[in-house]
């Protein structure tokens, strides 16, 4: 990776000795015959308060000899200028003219012969003092031709002095203006992909025409983006496709955009354009078009294939699965002790009470969906669970898990819930209480995703929104019929154990799970935020059981009774207090990802370039189903022999926290949420092309993993 800058150092360094060797005085004075003559001149020769005036560095450069652009290709360095302004004035960076390809085999430099301006501007303060204005710059300049020889100087230009009214060197500076790459005024995106580095063109038609058939060059302001003296192609396919192999800088030092130059040789001389390439990952949308693998493409319209029919079907199959989920079995099996009470003295107010609990829950899918599908409409790059990306809601969930496991131990009681079976059931609080039960269902079934339920969220996020919101509510039918069944039809009804002392007993049994859910959703808060998120939501149930407990041991007095509840008071809102300790995300990792390499789209284009075959696993801390399937099908030892076998790189992306890359990589997969699972066979060492991605089911087994591995899937 650093071969390049190592080449260029040693050349530079052999070009000083040589030129110490010879004058010792050149660092304080330039030679009698400099290869580069030098001077600061400006468009005008006076400059006004708060003015801008342009400032050009002229070089003239000795015949056969060439100096550097700011990216100088293999080796070189470009000009570097420090400047001594007066005070509150400020310089501009450089616009550097565009720039010539230098072979010198076997490298390729970017820079200038002849004569060359570069450009800067110069802002005034508001405020400057009478009388004439001096700038100085010192400046260094490598120029070479077999050998390299630096120069250096110091020069000055002054500003608003006598002789100086009459200067206008504005013809020579719009001369240099035409040199100046323009803006191309289309949209440019860059990726990776079987080790070569593309660059699409796209936009504007009649843009597009005017490239055509030129002998275009790629100038990008970073180096080691490509290997320069590699031969290019170039495709004239939904835009235009530049291609060139990759060079060895690895693409995360670049950040989502890349600046360059695209230059060519036009009818009245040399052309460029400047273009801010924005980075579209493999496997987007923008990149499917411009020449993604057909295996993505293909996986990319399997949501195409889904009907309004089947995506009610699978979104109802769904809900009734999430029953069984972890996160979900412990408020169903609470919503179905209260219904041994009510229906045997009340059976006529069990149908209310399911009707109730089914509205909240499909209410409740349908808020967040809507939630969901306006923060994409505005551009937000999220996916299905989004709310537990943000630290808040899980330590606001984390609470009410708490607080409920506290009332099924019988630290505390609500009222009308379990006990007072009569006519308060009726009532409007008892029906509240089964809509809320509903609500509370939905929340902590987000963290869960079922089988069946990919495909029908995937298609519903990318209709209209009626249709969306339609499959939405058919997924919370679902969650909801087990029980809208019990409380409907008295024959499932009989099927429920009479009432009795047991019920206590299994009320205080089901505290465990919601204790355990609770614990899972602290840990959690620990990846996103770190230890102190952790700490701090903590302390706040610490605070929310002393005001549960002082509650419970309220004095007869009013004075104390009154002290008590501002006591109360402090400590439950006090556990909110310390919530905002919990906003700031943690750069942080799921620990448990010890097997594997972390995902990024350029690590997945750079595995993908090779021969070997890659699992991709995308998940979060916060998905329950996730995290079962990694403990019991891949994060065991009969996976990691057979990837180390068949020689699986295996990637892991953790949604945890929002990140739009695995967001746009969830996408182009037809899926909003995880888990997701993906898997690119070897390349065919006949035809050296890979078969077409597969996707892997949501519940995983390690037999399931090692049939798609083996392809017998």
């Amino acid at each position: 990776m650093y071969g390049v800058m190592i080449l260029r150092f040693f050349l530079f360094l052999i070009s000083f000795v040589f030129i110490s060797s010879i004058s010792p005085s050149y660092a304080t004075e330039q030679p009698p015959e400099n290869l580069v003559n030098i001077r600061l001149i400006s468009e005008k020769g006076n400059i006004k308060a708060e003015e801008s005036l342009d400032i050009g560095i002229e070089k003239v450069i000795a015949p056969h000899w060439h100096t550097y652009w700011k990216n100088p290709g293999d080796s070189g360095l470009p000009l570097r200028i420090t400047w001594d302004l007066p005070e509150g004035f400020e310089m501009s960076e450089i616009r550097w003219p565009v720039p010539m390809r230098i072979p010198y085999e076997p490298l390729v430099n970017f820079g200038y012969e002849g004569r060359v301006l570069l450009l800067q501007t110069l802002k005034a303060p508001e405020n400057i003092a009478e009388g004439p204005i001096t700038i100085k710059g010192d400046i260094e300049v490598l120029v070479c031709k077999v050998e390299c020889i630096p120069e250096y100087g110091s020069f000055e230009l002054v500003l608003n002095a006598d002789h100086s009214v009459e200067e206008d060197n504005s013809a020579y500076f719009d001369a240099a203006r035409e040199f100046m790459p323009q803006d191309l005024g289309l949209d440019v995106s860059f990726y990776e992909q079987d080790d070569q580095f593309h660059v699409l063109f796209a936009g504007s038609e009649n843009v597009l025409a005017g490239l055509k058939d030129k002998e275009l060059e790629l100038y990008f302001e970073e180096w080691g983006t490509v290997i320069n003296n590699e031969p290019q192609t170039v495709k004239n396919e939904n835009g235009i496709l530049v291609s060139k192999k990759r060079g060895e800088r690895d693409f995360s030092e670049f950040g989502n955009s890349l600046k360059g130059v695209l230059a060519f040789e036009g009818d009245d001389g040399r052309v460029g354009y400047s273009f801010k390439a924005q980075h579209k990952p493999v496997g987007s949308s923008d990149v499917s078009q411009s020449g993604e693998s057909d295996s993505q493409q293909a996986v990319a319209k399997n949501v195409q294939n889904v009907t309004i029919f089947t995506a009610l079907i699978f979104a109802l199959l769904g809900g009734l699965i999430l029953n069984l989920m972890p996160c979900v079995f412990p408020v169903l099996s609470l919503k179905a002790l209260s219904l041994v009470k009510i229906s045997e003295k009340h059976p006529e107010q069990a149908i209310k009470h399911g009707l109730a609990y089914t509205v909240g829950v499909i209410l409740s899918f349908v808020s967040i969906a809507g939630g969901l599908m306006a923060l994409k409409a505005g551009g937000a790059t999220i996916g299905w669970g989004f709310q537990l990306q943000n630290p808040l809601m899980v330590g606001g969930l984390a609470y009410l898990l708490f607080v409920i496991g506290l009332n099924l131990a019988g630290f505390f009681e609500f009222s009308n819930k379990f006990g007072n079976t009569g006519q308060s059931l009726a009532a409007k609080q008892g029906l509240s209480g089964s809509f809320f039960t509903g609500v509370l269902a939905t929340l902590v079934a987000t963290p869960c995703t079922a089988p069946f339920m990919a495909g029908a969220i995937g298609y519903a996020l990318v209709q209209p929104a009626y249709v969306g919101l339609t499959v939405f509510a058919a997924l919370g039918f679902g969650l909801a019929l087990p029980y809208l069944a019990l409380s409907v039809f008295p024959a499932f009804q009989k099927l429920l154990p009479k009432p009795g002392a047991w019920m206590d007993v299994f009320k205080q049994l089901l505290s465990f799970p919601m204790f355990g859910a609770a614990l899972w959703l602290v840990w959690v808060l620990g990846i996103q935020t770190g230890a102190d998120g952790m700490v701090s939501i903590l302390i706040g149930m610490v605070l929310i059981s002393f005001a549960i407990w002082m509650l419970k041991h309220k004095p007869k007095d009013t004075f104390w009774r009154n002290f008590v509840f501002v006591f109360v008071l402090i400590a439950f809102f006090g556990s909110f207090l310390v919530m905002p300790k919990i906003i700031k995300p943690n750069e942080m990792t799921d620990a448990s990802h010890v097997f594997g390499e972390t995902y990024n789209p350029e690590k997945l284009s750079a595995v993908l370039s090779h021969d070997d075959p890659v699992f991709v696993e995308m998940t979060a801390a916060w998905c329950i189903t996730c995290k079962i399937n990694h403990r019991v099908a891949i994060n065991v030892d009969s996976t990691k022999e057979l990837f180390a076998k068949e020689n699986v790189r295996f990637l892991i992306g953790d949604w945890t926290n929002e990140d739009p890359k695995i967001t746009k990589f969830l996408e182009s997969y037809g899926r909003n949420g995880v888990p997701l699972y993906v898997f690119y066979g070897a390349r065919d060492p006949a035809t050296g092309e890979r078969p077409e991605a597969v996707v892997l089911p949501q519940v995983l087994t390690p037999s399931i993993v090692k049939s798609y591995i083996l392809g017998s899937q």
